[in-house]
C-alpha cells in the first residue's frame, strides 16, 4: 500500500510552473490523504487567482502519483480556498527566486 511519505517524496519532482522549486518548498502542498482503496487525495493551494499553470500542475501531480505502486486513482483539490502567503515559501526557494529576479 502506498504511504503519505512515498507520495510526498514523489511530489518533490513536481515544480511550480514559474520557478524550478517543488510545490512543498513553495508552500503550495497542503495535505495528502490515502484511503483503503489506494485513492490518493492531494490538497494544493494556488497562490494567485487565474493561475494558468493549474491544469499543468494537476496533470503533473496525477501522472507522478499514479506511477506509485498501490495507487488506484489521484484526486487533486486545487484552489484558492486555502490561504497562502510568502511566509510559506522556504528560505532556499526564496533565495533562488531572488537570484532569478523574482521579488518575494
Amino acid at each position: 500500500m502506498v504511504t503519505v511519505d512515498a507520495v510526498r517524496e514523489a511530489l518533490e519532482t513536481v515544480e511550480d510552473p514559474h520557478v524550478p522549486v517543488s510545490l512543498r518548498r513553495m508552500g503550495m502542498l497542503r495535505d495528502i490523504a490515502i484511503d483503503d482503496g489506494g485513492v490518493v487525495q492531494v490538497q494544493l493551494c494556488i497562490p494567485c487567482l487565474g493561475c494558468p499553470g493549474v491544469t499543468l500542475l494537476r496533470e503533473a501531480i496525477e501522472q507522478c502519483v499514479t506511477a506509485l505502486p498501490g495507487v488506484s486513482r489521484v484526486v487533486v483539490d486545487a484552489g484558492f480556498f486555502l490561504p497562502w502567503s510568502r511566509d510559506m515559501v522556504d528560505a532556499e526557494a526564496k533565495a533562488l527566486m531572488r537570484t532569478s529576479g523574482i521579488q518575494i
